[in-house]
């Protein structure tokens, strides 16, 4: 994919004069002026094109960008402001489809960046892409066959991943599921045993007489059910703010299990969304959200979770306090009772469940007998059913832990694979690459063979007479050897990439590439590694010897200086 026209109509609000080149069929293309021609902004407007504003190089494109590219593939893209294009033999798209058809075409913006020297050296590719981005780029370009199968190991680590985040939910709702079961059952038990107390009440004759005793004495049964309301109702308080402080204690417990999730993971606890480390830094660096791309605010997010977080927090002490002053009401309740049954022995163990069934049947005996046996007949059918309903919860836990055991397991594989591709084409890839980069390096540089080499971290080292020189160390290292180092690292890269179909880029840029080599047979040997090679060159510069070195050249022209008389008064 190469260049077949620009069409440059406006760009960075007038400051360039416009330019079109038609019929460049994807040859080689020069750009030549003098100072103030523009040659650094076309360099710019073609980025522009390609990645939009957030990518040109030490520019501010401001709001009239009107750019459109033809390619060689027959496809078109016009950029602008705040319209897009995008054309093809299958589809004609504009705004934000056809910005997002055109980079899904080209391929990682980083990598189409690195095609572009600009002329200014702290500008330069190696000086643009940190240690991390050095590494990940060799890493894309180098080793197909090892990369084919670490994206596929990468891509299976993914799923397992998200198939062991989903089965522990799972795994989750059904324990939630299974406690609720077990209070169920519980609760019925408890039914059943007071029911079948008062069922052995009743055919001992115990109840009956109890009966008597408080239709008589209506001052013990009224001081009675004034003691048996009070406890009820306090009960019933306490088991509403257990409920809450058990929620509270649920929404802190998702909240840790979200936030480790979030880190162990990398999945967004807003968005739900699972990214990778890599691109989340990459998206941290723009100042989206790391793991979904939106623009949002982190500081916020962790602003509210930290409120939220407190408020619950201030909500839990707030409810045990008020747990603890009713817990000691009811026992003070209790205690009153038990007075009342020492003072009173003959009204037993008679209690509030008893008392409240006695006067709902307005203490006949025989209808408080047949309500017994019907909701005893209802309790033992709803235990039958719960019960069965806690083996299926049984056997369907004891199933997704058999999963979640073989995903974890398969996952630790996975990973662990990935970590030895990751290694082995890291290792692999920088060796070939550096090789590469050494052989472009030294056709370009004729005055001496100089060893380069990329380590694990990104570093671009070089031997010296006592120890390695850096190339982010940039005072041990001259002009010319900088821009010779970028140009041949771009030359490199964009062999490597096209050989490995890892884009369809086949064209190189360069603003004013020779501005730093003062020795010509450095120019020299430098033009011709750079005109030989088999892809498109574009090229600004002020050097008309340059010219017959091009098939099409291109003359850029200052703006012409108007006048009026106005000026001089």
């Amino acid at each position: 994919m190469k260049i077949k026209s620009i069409d440059i109509e406006e760009f960075a609000d007038g400051e360039h004069r416009g330019k079109t080149v038609r019929n460049i069929r994807g040859d080689s293309l020069l750009f030549r002026g003098g100072s103030r021609t523009g040659k650094t902004l076309t360099f710019n407007a073609i980025l522009y094109n390609l990645l939009g504003s957030r990518h040109t190089i030490d520019l501010a494109t401001g709001h009239q960008n009107k750019v459109e590219l033809e390619f060689t593939d027959g496809s078109r893209f016009f950029r602008g402001n705040p319209t897009a294009e995008y054309e093809d033999d299958e589809v004609d798209l504009t705004g934000a489809e056809a910005s997002e058809a055109f980079q899904d075409k080209i391929g990682d913006p980083s990598l189409i960046r690195s095609h572009f020297v600009h002329s200014h050296i702290g500008k330069m590719p190696l000086d643009n892409l940190s240690r991390s981005q050095r590494t990940s780029l060799v890493r894309e370009v180098t080793n197909d066959e090892l990369r084919q199968r670490l994206n596929r190991f990468e891509r299976a680590e993914e799923q397992l991943n998200e198939l062991v985040i989903e089965t522990k939910d799972e795994d989750r709702r059904v324990a939630e599921d299974v406690d609720e079961v077990e209070r169920q059952i519980r609760d019925l038990e408890s039914q059943l045993e007071k029911y079948e107390d008062l069922q052995a009440k009743i055919e001992s004759g115990e109840l009956e007489e109890l009966s008597s005793q408080l239709q008589r004495d209506e001052e013990l049964d009224e001081k009675l059910g004034q003691l048996f309301r009070e406890k009820e109702g306090l009960r019933k308080q306490l088991r509403k703010l257990h409920r809450k402080k058990r929620k509270e204690q649920n929404y802190d417990s998702e909240v840790k299990e979200i936030i480790a999730e979030a880190v162990n993971d990398f999945v967004c606890p807003t968005c739900d969304r699972r990214i990778s480390t890599e691109k989340a830094k990459n998206r941290i660096q723009t100042g989206n959200c790391p793991y979904c791309g939106r623009s949002h605010s982190l500081d916020e997010l962790k602003e509210n979770l930290g409120e939220r977080i407190e408020r619950s927090d201030d909500v839990l002490e707030e409810l045990e306090s008020e747990i603890e002053e009713l817990q000691e009401q009811k026992e003070d309740i209790e205690e009153d009772i038990e007075k009342l049954r020492d003072e009173r022995p003959e009204i037993g163990d008679l209690d509030g469940f008893v008392k409240r069934r006695l006067d709902q049947h307005d203490h006949d005996i025989q209808r408080l007998r047949d309500h017994v046996e019907e909701e005893l007949e209802s309790i033992l059918e709803s235990l039958e059913e719960v019960k069965s309903e806690r083996d299926d919860l049984a056997g369907r836990s004891e199933r997704v832990d058999k999963r979640l055991d073989a995903y974890t397991t398969a996952l630790e594989s996975a990973s662990e694979r990935v970590e030895e591709l990751t290694e082995e084409s890291l290792d692999a890839g920088i060796r070939e690459f550096s090789d590469a980069w050494e052989e472009a390096y030294n056709e370009m540089n004729s005055n001496l063979n100089l060893e380069i080499s990329i380590n694990e971290e990104g570093r671009v080292q070089f031997p010296g007479r006592n120890s390695l020189r850096e190339y982010d160390r940039g005072g041990n290292l001259s002009g010319s050897e900088l821009q010779l180092l970028n140009i041949s690292f771009v030359c490199t890269l964009s062999r490597f990439a096209v050989e490995n179909d890892v884009t369809q880029w086949e064209t190189i840029v360069l603003d004013e590439p020779f501005s730093n080599l003062q020795e010509e047979e450095n120019r020299e040997a430098a033009l011709e590694y750079i005109t030989g090679l088999d892809r498109q060159l574009i090229v600004t510069t002020s050097d008309q010897d340059l010219d017959s070195e091009f098939n099409k050249v291109e003359v850029l022209q200052r703006a012409p200086l108007q006048m009026t008389l106005g000026d001089y008064l």
